[in-house]
């Protein structure tokens, strides 16, 4: 038989019997659907994430936060110090390195009040940032001040009375009082500012520190990298830790038993820069290996992706269920079609046609089943694709997309849907090319 006379003979089959054949396409619409939008909800929720993340420069990143365990036997640097600076500079894959000194502080404006971590680092880093300023400028060593996230202002809180409130730094006076509690020990009873008892070391003073400048929002993505951070220029804050601790050792410092500073400055971390998010997976790697404490953010992508796959799988498998419940509802009515049609079979052997020429007719016709639901069910996750995307879709920010059919899963679907039906149809058309021409023909 020729080819085009398989498929008419196939397709008249089919329309001999339009309810049972759109029963068993509906079945086929149905775990097509439930596939691709299963799985398309995990490619959205992994693409979501990725993509408010996607423009952080950090994934360029590397931060090592302490020497080797093994640094004095290998002749490194003891301390994150100017020397193990200028050691990492050199280290191979780096293409900038600089050190971030970290101080708490408690933040006041008036009576309302705000803790926030301060990280002090050179005026060349601040001025390098890629988010723009909304208001004021970047803190330099002429211009001392912060630079603050554009969430800082608006986190103010009255422990009194529970109000939270807006703070106009252009306006209003900020006073950064240094939370060094623990390292201070307990406010001198009956004494003032700067007095206590033998043993003991006054609370650092109060000091205003003007606000230079604050970052530049995105509306899009309220939480961002820079949403709450406060950078200042190292020097300028060294400057104003020493004028609210006069002779005393600065947090995170080095000291002596009484509390006076050791020569030498440590830093809280170094943060190293590579061309590239591979690049920098690579420099961590080889960083650990060559015994250093490092973190970057590329790996925590790198676990998400791995999240978001498994729950495609998840979701997929789901679906996928679904379509094998409708690749039996297929064997079911291939099967009832040999039994309805044996007859027909048993004419068609005696009039010459081969066994290939049986199976091939079958194969075609729970082929078609699969081509057909599957096209029909991948209409209908487009659809609702466009559906959830549109009433939901902000709920997840990034790209604003809670399900994503990309290319792949289209062409997968069909073609899976197809192969589906082809092999639940294998069975009844080996058993159609077996059956015998007379016996056939004898059947009523």
């Amino acid at each position: 038989m020729r080819f085009s006379d398989l498929l008419a003979t196939s397709f008249s089959s089919l329309r001999q019997r339009p309810f049972r054949t759109l029963m068993t396409v509906l079945g086929v619409v149905i775990g097509t659907t439930s596939v691709v939008v299963m799985v398309s909800l995990g490619i959205g929720m992994s693409q979501s994430y990725l993509d408010s993340i996607a423009a952080n420069t950090s994934l360029r990143e590397v931060q090592i936060y302490n020497v080797p365990v093994d640094a004095v036997e290998r002749g490194l640097p003891t301390a994150l110090n100017d020397d193990f600076v200028a050691l990492m500079k050199d280290y191979p894959g780096v293409e900038k390195a600089w050190p971030i000194y970290s101080i708490e502080a408690l933040g006041r404006v008036g009576a309302f009040s705000q803790y926030f971590q301060i990280n002090a680092v050179p005026a060349d880093v601040i001025a390098s940032l890629d988010q723009p300023i909304a208001w004021g400028s970047a803190p330099s060593a002429a211009n001392p001040g912060l630079l603050v996230g554009d969430q800082i202002p608006l986190n103010f809180f009255n422990e009194t009375t529970g109000e939270v409130k807006q703070v106009d730094f252009s306006t209003e006076t900020l006073f950064l009082d240094f939370d060094t509690s623990s390292m201070y020990g307990p406010v001198p009873q009956g004494g003032g500012e700067g007095e206590g008892d033998e043993g003991q070391a006054p609370k650092p003073k109060k000091i205003i520190m003007p606000v230079a400048g604050v970052l530049q929002g995105d509306p899009d993505q309220p939480w961002g990298q820079y949403t709450n951070v406060v950078y200042a220029e190292f020097s300028a804050m060294v400057e104003a830790l020493e004028k609210a601790m006069p002779g005393k050792a600065l947090p995170n410092q080095p000291a002596t038993s009484d509390g006076k500073p050791k020569p030498g400055f440590v830093y809280s971390m170094i943060r190293l820069q590579t061309p590239s998010p591979e690049a920098a997976e690579e420099l961590l790697t080889a960083l650990r290996t060559d015994g250093y404490d490092a973190q970057a953010d590329i790996e925590w992508i790198r676990e998400a992706q791995k999240q978001g796959a498994l729950i495609q799988a998840v979701f997929g498998g789901i679906g996928l269920v679904s379509l094998l419940v409708a690749a039996i509802g297929i064997a079911n009515t291939m099967m009832m079609s040999v039994y309805e049609r044996t007859r027909e079979i048993g004419v068609m052997k005696v009039l010459g046609a081969g066994l290939g020429d049986i199976r091939k007719m079958f194969l075609f016709e729970s082929a078609s089943i699969g081509l057909l639901g599957g096209l029909l069910g991948l209409g209908l996750s487009m659809v609702g694709s466009a559906i959830a995307n549109a009433f939901l879709g902000g709920a997840m920010g990034g790209t604003g997309a809670i399900s994503i059919i990309p290319p792949w899963l289209m062409i997968g679907a069909v073609a899976f849907a197809t192969l589906i039906g082809t092999v639940a149809g294998l069975a009844p058309a080996i058993r159609a090319s077996r059956l015998s021409p007379l016996a056939a023909i004898r059947t009523q």
